[in-house]
């Protein structure tokens, strides 16, 4: 998926939005929508980076990725990825991707690869909420416009009644895209990166008397990603429901730290993620720089 000429039609919007352009062996670049925001959408940066890094790696698969979000991205401009090839060991790859834009670093990537093998299986009990069929398709105020492109346009969410919630802190919501995705590995992984940015700020909001999808609460509010962490654990498909759980561990100091976990309709918790945001309310006195 990393590398396709750009004039190839692909079975997938969000395969193809997704899809880099290869410049050199370890240089990438990749485009970007225009989202209504000043900024590019994080997970789209995020899953440019896997992807790039993924491109340098034969035959393992990517089990956690790390980044750091540097500076706004420019939706106007490509964004350039470059790989650093770190290690190739016996089991295990390591890669470093800088995303590059206006001639300055504006996110960094530690992305690992593990050959598959088989070992000790183990994860915490998940009681599931109601299927995805039980609850409205979730929109935002944005998306009644269908000329208007947001970060979750590609996929159909589900987004759980609060009663129904298998934890009452967290926030929950069943997703997979619209369209049906290639078979590989790396496709179902890079897709899940890229929605894997999206949603953690509400849970981090909830506690404060947010509702997702009540956009008025967030308007005197600056929130920014400032990392964002995901590991996979076992296999999943990105086109078939996963739910993903997302609760609050802490705000403060104008930041935030949320978790994810994402499971499928069996139970099955195929990754987790963890972000840190900066949350400025505008009104509550001097901003820093």
């Amino acid at each position: 998926m990393a590398c396709r000429p750009r004039s190839r039609l692909m079975h997938s919007k969000i395969v193809e939005f997704l899809t880099l352009e290869r410049l050199e062996d370890n240089l990438f670049r990749g485009e970007s929508r225009d989202l209504g925001t000043p900024q590019v959408y994080g997970g789209q940066v995020f899953s440019h980076a896997i992807q790039a890094a993924q491109a340098t790696v034969d035959r393992r698969a990517v089990h956690s990725a790390h980044a750091y979000f540097l500076r706004r991205g420019d939706f106007t401009a490509p964004i350039l990825y470059e790989v650093d090839r770190n290690r190739d060991g016996r089991s295990f790859s390591s890669r470093r991707v800088v995303a590059i834009q206006h001639g300055r670093p504006i996110f960094t990537l530690s992305a690992s690869f593990h050959e598959q093998e088989s070992g000790l299986e183990f994860q915490p009990p998940c009681p599931l909420p109601p299927a995805a069929e039980n609850y409205p398709v979730f929109q935002l105020e944005s998306e009644t416009d269908v000329a208007v492109k947001t970060p979750t346009s590609d996929f159909a969410i589900h987004l759980v009644d609060p009663a129904d919630r298998t934890e009452q802190e967290c926030v929950q919501w069943w997703f997979k895209t619209r369209q049906r995705l290639p078979e590989d590995e790396p496709t179902q992984r890079a897709v899940l990166a890229y929605i894997s940015d999206y949603g953690l700020i509400a849970a981090l909001l909830q506690p404060h008397g947010y509702i997702p999808g009540h956009q008025d609460f967030l308007k005197n509010m600056v929130a920014a990603s400032i990392d964002h962490a995901l590991w996979y654990h076992r296999p999943f498909r990105a086109d078939e429901w996963l739910l993903y759980t997302t609760s609050a561990r802490s705000t403060a100091g104008a930041r935030g730290l949320a978790s994810g976990a994402i499971h499928d309709r069996q139970g099955n918790l195929v990754a987790s993620s963890m972000q840190e945001i900066l949350i400025r309310q505008v009104n509550s006195g001097p901003q820093a720089s």
